[in-house]
Order: C-alpha cells, then sequence, then structure tokens
C-alpha cells in the first residue's frame, strides 16, 4: 500500500522527537520540541500544526507532493543520519520571490491568533520556494523595516542591527507548512539557542541552490520541508 505523503508527515510531527527544516540553502528554519514539552497540537484534513513556546510548525497537504528519502553524513564517521524530504514539482513550490524588503501587512496565517494583528514583512531574500519573513510589533524595528523597503535586506544600513536588537519571530514559509521561530536572535559571535531557531548565511545564499549539493532531490522537484526522524522513528 502506497503511503499518503501528508499522512506519513502527519505522523512525523507527532512525534516530539522529530526534528523539521524548511528552507533553502544558506537560509534555514529549525523546529524541534522536547519530548515533555507542552504543544498546541491541531490536526485537520489537509493542514497541522505544532505550537510550543519556543516556535510553531504547520505542514500542509498538497496533491504533487513526492517524500525523498536519504541519509547524511553525521558528526560521528560510523554514522550516517536519516533525512526525508517532501518535495514539489518547481512550479507547484514557486512563491512570491521578492528581492527587496517588503510590508505585507498583518500576519493572518499566523499559527497563534494572539499573532495575527502583528506586522509581518518579506526581507526580500529572491527565494523562489520559500519566503523568509519577520514579524514585529516594535515601533522602532517596523521604522527600520519600512525605511529599507525596495531594499535588500543585506544592504540596508542598519537593518541587521536592529533585528538582532529587538528579535522579531521568524517565519519561513514554503507550499507546504511554515516554521515559526520566537526565540531570540544571537548577537554576532553568539550561538543559536537549543530548540526553534534559524541560520541566514548571506554567502551560502549567493550560490541560488534549493538544496545542498549532497542532497539527492531528483531533478525538478523542489524540497519544500524537510523531517529529521530519530533513527527509530
Amino acid at each position: 500500500m502506497i503511503q499518503d505523503p501528508f499522512d506519513a508527515l502527519t505522523r512525523h510531527a507527532l512525534d516530539p522527537r522529530t526534528g523539521w527544516s524548511l528552507g533553502i540553502f544558506g537560509a534555514i528554519a529549525e523546529f524541534m520540541r522536547d519530548p515533555g514539552e507542552a504543544a498546541a497540537i491541531e490536526t485537520g484534513a489537509d493542514v497541522l500544526t505544532v505550537v510550543t513556546a519556543r516556535g510553531g510548525l504547520a505542514v500542509r497537504r498538497h496533491p504533487a507532493t513526492v517524500l525523498v528519502d536519504y541519509a547524511m553524513p553525521s558528526r560521528h564517521a560510523e554514522r550516517r543520519v536519516r533525512a526525508r524530504a517532501a518535495c514539489l514539482p518547481e512550479g507547484a513550490a514557486a512563491r512570491a520571490g521578492r528581492g527587496v524588503v517588503t510590508r505585507i501587512g498583518p500576519d493572518t496565517d499566523a499559527l497563534r491568533e494572539e499573532d495575527r494583528d502583528a506586522l509581518l514583512f518579506d526581507l526580500g531574500l529572491g527565494l523562489a520556494s520559500v519566503e523568509t519573513c519577520v514579524r514585529t510589533r516594535a515601533p522602532a524595528l517596523i521604522a527600520a523595516l519600512s525605511a529599507a523597503e525596495g531594499t535588500p535586506a543585506f544592504v540596508a544600513p542598519g537593518l541587521m542591527a536592529a533585528m538582532v536588537e529587538h528579535s522579531p519571530h521568524r517565519v519561513f514559509a514554503s507550499a507546504l507548512g511554515r516554521i515559526e521561530v520566537f526565540q531570540p536572535i544571537p548577537p554576532p559571535g553568539g550561538v543559536s539557542p537549543d530548540g526553534p531557531h534559524t541560520h541566514v548565511l548571506p554567502k551560502l545564499i549567493a550560490h541560488g541552490r534549493t538544496h545542498g549539493a549532497s542532497v539527492p532531490i531528483p531533478e525538478g522537484l523542489v524540497p519544500c520541508l524537510s523531517v529529521h526522524p530519530t533513527p527509530e522513528a
């Protein structure tokens, strides 16, 4: 029997030991939760959400979803780690692809109702399959983001410093899901906190790759959400 991709992703999402990532080579959001961590879980026919105090995950059904299983080297040379990429054909995976900072407006799709009146800004990284955004109510950061509109985020004067200072929610979205990170952005030279976090590395983004060269995604498909199960999952 062929397993429905959404059902398989739902099974993973219900397992607190499973990690998730969403993004492209050089810009990625990660979601994970501890087995004993409180989580609000909502399941439906076409979408599943998991939200903790540190971040949130949404998984969406799409009829063209293809699951690609692969193994990657780990920090331990004798081991390899399993992963599963939920992929779509390039056309189905396409998002807005904004290349400059853009104010979207209130985040009506936020996973928590309390966040739906906060303002969402696309950072304009120009990613075809992923929208990389921040969400905030902080007046000073809203002013900095508004001043940067029409400019790529990495060249907007003072914007990155304002982001670290105000630590907005990071929101990464694809056609198959969304990851939201509520935890602080570490300062330059700092370490990402345990749990949900993001990495945005301009030098790697400049390669324009949807995924690392060692990830065996078939031609014509784009990874839109990735699962990192425990070995026995």
